[in-house]
């Protein structure tokens, strides 16, 4: 006897979250004692898998409105020597201080702060420090020490009225500026920080936060956007130029700058803090 078959496909939804599993069915048109209906595909629950972004689609995102109005670039250098002779003692001291301040409305600079800074524990550069920075000694000798230079650049920061509680914020390339140099110095001198530099945002973070990549430095964040290594690397204001370009890139490539990186304890919020400063504390220059 020659038999005809059947297959009944059927869709069963098995719940929001799940996706629908087709519940396959041979059936025989002829009913017999040998072939009975029987499932040959049993149902079964599947979860639907998430989804991610992928890197070329980060890539290639459209520009969008920014949480910050006003991004901060800053890239400190300090005193320094070889590495085989360890840390240089009793601290590590900052001799040159340039931040720009850049629109992400349109990405354009607005204006910018520059001022090396004269070291009072280690007042000499040692020749290696020259040779990474380009800075001479006498570009640091007559110089302003740090408490003044923060104080400086407190008015300078205040003199731009757009500057608002919480619509600003730094941009670093790596954490040791804001996390390491200066309140390392800071506290082996005694000297108040501003409230606005316990957090910031570190580019190479924020790049990884887009790309789900992750770029060892500014050097490779140019190379990454195809852009051209401006001036000398390991001076201050040649490097912020840099990170500018490399900011602007990724704003444009629709990246939302949030904060990154803090040396707040863990228990402080965010909310706070305190952007200026009401008063310089007394202090004693060195």
């Amino acid at each position: 006897n020659k038999y005809v078959f059947m297959l009944v496909s059927r869709q069963i939804l098995l719940s929001p979250s799940r996706l629908l599993v087709n519940e396959v069915v041979l059936q025989s048109t002829k009913s017999t004692p040998f072939v009975e209906n029987f499932k040959i595909v049993k149902s079964r629950e599947v979860k639907t898998p998430p989804k991610y972004p992928s890197f070329a689609a980060r890539r290639t995102g459209k520009e969008m409105s920014q949480q910050f109005e006003y991004l901060l670039i800053l890239d400190f250098e300090a005193t320094c020597q070889e590495n085989s002779k360890g840390p240089i003692l009793p601290v590590q001291e900052i001799i040159e201080f340039p931040v720009v301040q850049l629109s992400t409305s349109d990405w354009r600079e607005i204006r910018r702060f520059h001022q090396y800074v004269r070291p009072t524990e280690s007042p000499k550069l040692t020749s290696f420090c020259t040779s990474l920075t380009g800075i001479i000694q006498e570009m640091v000798d007559e110089k302003p020490s740090l408490p003044d230079v923060l104080e400086e650049f407190d008015k300078w920061l205040k003199e731009d009225s757009r500057l608002e509680n919480n619509n600003f914020a730094f941009v670093t390339c790596g954490d040791w500026d804001l996390k390491v140099a200066l309140p390392n110095e800071a506290r082996f001198k005694n000297i108040p920080i501003p409230d606005y530099f316990h957090e910031w945002i570190n580019v190479k973070k924020a790049y990884a936060e887009h790309t789900n990549d992750f770029a060892r430095g500014m050097m490779q964040l140019l190379k990454i956007y195809k852009l051209q290594h401006q001036g000398r690397h390991h001076s201050g204001i040649d490097d912020v130029a840099n990170i500018c370009e490399v900011v602007r890139c990724l704003g444009k490539d629709g990246h939302n700058y949030r904060i990154t990186s803090n040396d707040l304890p863990s228990t402080t919020s965010s909310n706070q803090r305190r952007f200026f400063r009401e008063a310089v504390a007394p202090r004693k220059n060195k």
